[in-house]
């Protein structure tokens, strides 16, 4: 039997209509076991943490706290009567929970916002929603079990973005959910909360941006590494319809990507694809276990939805993405030709003050060197190297505001493509500062100047549209 893992956003779990519709989605999937991983209800972690971080005032302390238990009783109230069982649990869970927060509050106070209190702060919301959830499936006659995710996914010490360990994740697992989903005499969903899991002694830890769609590929990895049943899908319930080629607000007509790869996928999600954080495929991409990303309001559509899988069609291209805040920084010395190890001492300088990099370019004696950072790292990059002793002595340093422009398929592989891409751009007289493709010829990367980026992104768009179309594929 398929294991379908079902991620539901936040921001589809608002009102009485929204829990229906998970009613709904249940009857799609009736002859699967299923497992849903609920993120909070939207806005609720930005709260928690805007809370956590500003403490001073105990009066906006009370009314964020306020504000938290109406988001959440005000859905509790559309979609139980006042008078069951579950309405009375769940209303007894939200008061012990709100009271565990603010001891914790009072620990903060204390001690300080130490990085294993913020992760506990934010793993509030979804212990909220996901036993709402579960509470909502059993007042409706469905068996579930309500499992939070710090008993199953054990995860490194980087609080705010941990790592799975698998290895002991997949032994919980085993012992945990396998046996629910292979009890022959129970359809149990398991409501499992999104976003968070625990250390090895216990603390919780949270798995960063896309922490809930990053949970439901965990588990999805671990069942396929310890269970018999290879069978497993994930679905990525969004209020979207998928991926799309271009982001709207660059060029509203952008059609959805049907259907592509993994490393697709990760390149588009590098380059600014919110809808999706590369390292949620990275669990599964091995597995060849597929993902789809799926309307929550359109739970039946048969064609309208991302595919991700091993198939793709490599004669599109699948899609521009950009970075729209990023700052290249050129390092230029006319006095160290030849000199060896510029790039190595640069990232050893980034590397020290936690400062990503990304698109390297490099005259061949090294004169030369730019990279580009996002433009909130950027000062903290340039003084870095203005009080290194070696850039800032022998070294000029300049940079600008740019943005980048990512085209991902195989297509980018054909000069034709290439030609078309700097025809179109000659046509506003757009110079390209720098540009790169990538080792596996997926994707190319090119720099412009931020002011030129939406025109830049339409005229690529314009001109690349039969090979952009990608509606004309299907499985």
């Amino acid at each position: 039997m398929t294991i379908v893992i079902m991620k539901i956003g936040g921001s589809c779990l608002i009102d009485r209509h929204s829990f229906k519709n998970i009613l709904k989605i249940i009857g799609i999937y009736n002859k699967s076991k299923k497992i849903f991983v609920a993120s909070a209800f939207s806005g609720v972690t930005d709260l928690l943490q805007k809370t956590a971080e500003n403490l001073e005032d105990p009066i906006e302390v009370d009314k964020n706290v306020a504000l938290i238990e109406k988001k959440h009783i005000d859905i509790v109230e559309q979609i139980f009567s006042e008078d069951s069982e579950h309405y009375s649990k769940v209303k007894e869970w939200i008061d012990d929970k709100l009271s565990e927060l603010e001891d914790t509050f009072a620990d903060i106070r204390e001690f300080g916002l130490e990085p294993y209190y913020k992760d506990y702060v934010l793993s509030f919301g979804e212990f909220f929603s996901t036993f709402i959830l579960n509470q909502y499936l059993l007042s409706n006659g469905i068996d579930s079990v309500f499992v939070p995710a710090n008993k199953i996914i054990i995860t490194n010490d980087e609080f705010n973005n941990a790592y799975p360990l698998y290895e002991l994740t997949n032994s919980r697992i085993k012992r945990l959910l396998i046996p629910l989903l292979e009890n022959p005499r129970k359809d149990t969903i398991i409501c499992l909360t999104g976003y968070i899991g625990r250390n090895k002694i216990g603390y919780i830890t949270t798995l960063g941006r896309g922490g809930s769609d990053y949970t439901a590929t965990i588990i999805a990895h671990s069942l396929y590494e310890m269970g018999d049943d290879k069978d497993i899908k994930v679905i990525l319930w969004k209020d979207v319809d998928g991926l799309l080629a271009i982001n709207p607000k660059f060029t509203p007509e952008s059609s959805l990507i049907r259907n592509l790869d993994y490393n697709e996928a990760k390149h588009i999600a590098n380059f600014g694809a919110k809808i999706l954080h590369p390292k949620c495929l990275e669990a599964i991409e091995k597995s060849k276990i597929p993902l789809e990303i799926r309307n929550f309001d359109k739970p039946l559509e048969k064609v309208d939805f991302t595919k991700i899988s091993e198939f793709s069609d490599k004669d599109q291209i699948k899609g521009l993405s950009a970075v729209e805040d990023a700052v290249v920084i050129t390092i230029s010395s006319g006095s160290l030709v030849d000199v060896p190890g510029v790039l190595a001492k640069i990232f050893k300088v980034m590397s020290k003050n936690n400062i990503s990099v990304s698109l390297v370019a490099q005259s061949a004696s090294e004169i030369n060197t730019s990279f580009i950072v996002k433009r909130e790292d950027s000062k903290k990059a340039i003084d870095a190297l203005n009080k290194s002793e070696y850039f800032s002595h022998f070294f000029e340093i300049n940079f600008e505001d740019v943005a980048i422009i990512n085209i991902t398929g195989t297509k980018i592989l054909e000069n034709i493509t290439k030609a078309l891409i700097f025809q179109a751009l000659d046509k506003k007289n757009i110079h390209v500062k720098a540009l790169t493709q990538s080792t596996e010829d997926l994707s190319l990367s090119i720099v412009v100047e931020k002011e030129n980026l939406i025109d830049a992104i339409n005229l690529i768009h314009d001109d690349l549209y039969e090979i952009l179309d990608t509606t004309r594929f299907e499985d």
